[in-house]
């Protein structure tokens, strides 16, 4: 089984003009007009992938930069996998205003194989997958009483998560765990794989699960910089919940660039005109798993070892690369500890 989960899909500024009449009159053939250039980014992705089943993370029908939708794309893109007879589920995030959301919703009750699962358990291809959408992440009173009555085991679990809420992610009992809204990472902690997605107007970042019943998954984070180019970052998970950290960036399903000099690499030499490849020197999130196994014990009022980041280390220590473990970031999980 193949899964893909894209997310934050930033649609070009053009194609907030699509009408519903122009989704009632779509057709594949369309794709070949350049004004669906990024619908076809999307679901070229989804076909090369070979995918089973599709999961968008949220912020579908919108990018935060303007007052208007682009939730008749998102619905020409619904309807390209319903006629493919793929699977697909979404959530809402931050920038799924609600006139426009609702729009969506309301036509995938016309469909067969999409559905809406935000804030609710769904069971897809045999898989449960739980929907977590920005909303319900922002609160604390709705996601601790999500993590309260969360009795069952997981297969996935899909969220658009603001950076200082993602560790209370990993009580829940799930082998995968996928958020939108910000950040380029692939890491396994806690018997669980995590990775984070965000887009930008130049590039795709989404995740692919290659899902197998008698042997070890395959995950990897993939970054599509252009049609020509993609990069990504793969790990292997063995069904005994051990997941094996690769040491090599592929481009274009050739294993081709060691990651460990890139880590240790200065942020300045990451950086090439337009192209900001600082996101690779956190992909593996080393930093962000010691800082989390820190905080997670000290909730748990278990003692750290010398293996551990004292917390005094894990304040200000940067986890991407423009962003460092702020004092309210560790108080929102722990309390006033500082």
């Amino acid at each position: 089984m193949n899964i893909v989960i894209l997310s934050d899909l930033n649609w070009e500024a053009h194609l907030r003009s699509v009408t519903e009449r122009e989704v009632a009159d779509f057709q594949k053939s369309d794709l070949e007009i350049s004004r669906y250039d990024s619908l076809l980014r999307y679901y070229s992705i989804i076909q090369e992938e070979n995918a089973d089943m599709v999961l968008f993370a949220g912020d579908v029908t919108g990018d935060g930069s303007c007052g208007h939708g682009f939730h008749y794309v998102f619905i020409m893109l619904l309807k390209l996998l319903e006629n493919d007879k793929t699977l697909s589920a979404y959530i809402s995030g931050n920038h799924d205003e609600e006139c426009y959301y609702r729009l969506v919703n309301e036509y995938v009750e016309g469909l067969q194989y999409a559905q809406e699962i935000s804030n609710q358990t769904a069971e897809i291809l045999g898989l449960k997958v739980l929907g977590i959408n920005y909303y319900q992440s922002k609160s604390k009173t709705q996601l601790k009483k999500v993590l309260t009555d969360a009795s069952e085991e997981y297969d996935i679990v899909l969220a658009h998560s603001q950076l200082k809420r993602r560790i209370r992610l990993f009580e829940l009992n799930t082998d995968y765990i996928f958020t939108g809204h910000y950040d380029r990472k692939l890491l396994y902690h806690d018997s669980t794989a995590y990775v984070s997605l965000d887009n930008d107007a130049y590039e795709i970042s989404y995740a692919v699960i290659q899902k197998s019943k008698n042997s070890s998954d395959l995950i990897a984070i993939k970054v599509r910089e252009s049609d020509d180019v993609t990069i990504s970052l793969e790990e292997k998970i063995d069904h005994i919940k051990n997941g094996i950290r690769s040491n090599k960036l592929s481009i274009n399903n050739v294993p081709t660039i060691e990651i460990d000099p890139i880590e240790s690499a200065p942020l300045s030499a990451l950086t090439n005109g337009r192209r900001d490849y600082s996101y690779l020197k956190y992909i593996r999130g080393i930093q962000y798993q010691r800082s989390m196994q820190t905080m997670q014990k000290l909730k748990a009022k278990i003692e750290l070892d010398e293996s551990d980041l004292p917390l005094n280390e894990v304040l200000r220590l940067q986890i991407i690369n423009n962003y460092r473990i702020s004092e309210s970031m560790i108080e929102d999980y722990l309390g006033n500890v500082l």
